[in-house]
């Protein structure tokens, strides 16, 4: 790697990784924030709930920070919960604006798993070395993250330094809250009344006019979570270019950085990826994939070639003007139609 190549480097996880002074596993103490989201689009609002011990004794609540919009691939706004036990229940009361329900989640969560997760970790960047090459050191997550998703569909994630992974799925049930209990009312709105006015100003136009064509599309929330054997790989033009590193943000909610080997060879259970920014010897790109799309490919790939993995090949253009993508498996090549290139930068 050139000393040019590295310092790029070394500037641009500096501005991803902030946090990475402060997160480096030296003890057995783990202090998170929780936050809430919702899936995009389907906005959603905490109307109460909270963290407990196996006792049920409260560790933090779950911050009551307005209505969230989505995505739910990025964690709500911070409101001041959080705590430094590992959490073994959760009990949640929200309304779905869309759906115009109230939901409440309550039930156990899997606390070694999250423990086991905290302690595991990730790699973080930590300045240069002599050489100029980027040192990696052991960080941890920071968050506890809840998003909610149409159905009742809740999904817990730890989050932090665009690391994010699942901890597990639980499904909510509809519940009645009084709209008086819920906020002031100051305009005397009836139940119905709430939701109609809340459902109008808190839903974009264009979901709207989605639901009203399509319905709400119950159940692809946990379609994203499907997961499958694949890799990203690189056809550079000049034959010698390739992935030094991929930030990947994937639809189920999941995120990671793969550094070095890992980028560019090994195959990955892993969810259809969202959005992702490739790293390469000089330039760098940004693409954003379209979930329909890669799905239905993943989904006709892994019927026909059981047990054989997928790659995501990138074919970028003499200088990188442009970035062609295919999906191979097993010698089947398809192209990708619907993706967006976001940006190519370097060189």
């Amino acid at each position: 790697m050139t000393k040019s190549t590295a310092l790029y480097l070394f500037l641009f996880l500096s501005f991803l990784q902030s946090c990475n002074k402060e997160n480096k596993t030296t003890t057995g103490n783990f202090p998170y924030s929780v936050t809430f989201s919702a899936a995009t689009g389907f906005t959603a609002e905490v109307h109460d709930g909270y963290l407990a011990d196996e006792k049920k004794t409260i560790i933090s609540g779950v911050p009551k920070a307005g209505a969230m919009e989505g995505p739910w691939q990025y964690d709500g706004t911070k409101a001041g919960q959080g705590g430094n036990i590992i959490p073994s229940y959760i009990d949640l009361t929200y309304v779905a604006y869309a759906e115009k329900k109230f939901y409440r989640v309550e039930g156990a969560l899997p606390k070694d798993k999250i423990l086991q997760e905290f302690k595991k970790g990730f790699l973080i960047q930590d300045g240069l070395d002599e050489n100029d090459r980027v040192k990696w050191t052991p960080g941890t997550y920071t968050e506890i993250a809840i998003g909610a998703a149409p159905g009742g569909v809740i999904v817990v994630w730890l989050s932090g330094n665009h690391h994010r992974t699942e901890i597990c799925r639980l499904q909510a049930k509809e519940t009645t809250v009084d709209v008086n209990d819920f906020y002031d009312n100051p305009h005397k709105r009836t139940q119905q009344g709430f939701f109609d006015e809340l459902y109008r100003i808190s839903i974009s136009d264009g979901m709207k006019t989605t639901i009203e064509k399509d319905g709400i599309p119950y159940g692809l929330w946990d379609q994203y979570r499907e997961k499958y054997n694949y890799r990203f790989k690189l056809q550079p033009y000049d034959k010698k270019d390739n992935f030094i590193q991929i930030y990947r943000i994937n639809y189920n909610g999941e995120s990671e950085y793969l550094i070095g080997a890992k980028a560019a060879e090994v195959y990955k259970n892993d969810a259809v990826p969202y959005n992702a920014i490739f790293m390469m010897q000089k330039y760098s790109a940004e693409i954003e994939f379209n979930d329909t799309e890669l799905m239905n490919t993943f989904k006709n790939l892994k019927e026909k070639h059981t047990g054989k993995p997928i790659d995501i090949v990138l074919v970028p253009s003499f200088m990188y003007k442009d970035i062609k993508v295919y999906a191979e498996c097993d010698g089947e090549k398809i192209e990708l139609k619907k993706f967006l290139v976001e940006r190519i930068w370097g060189g």
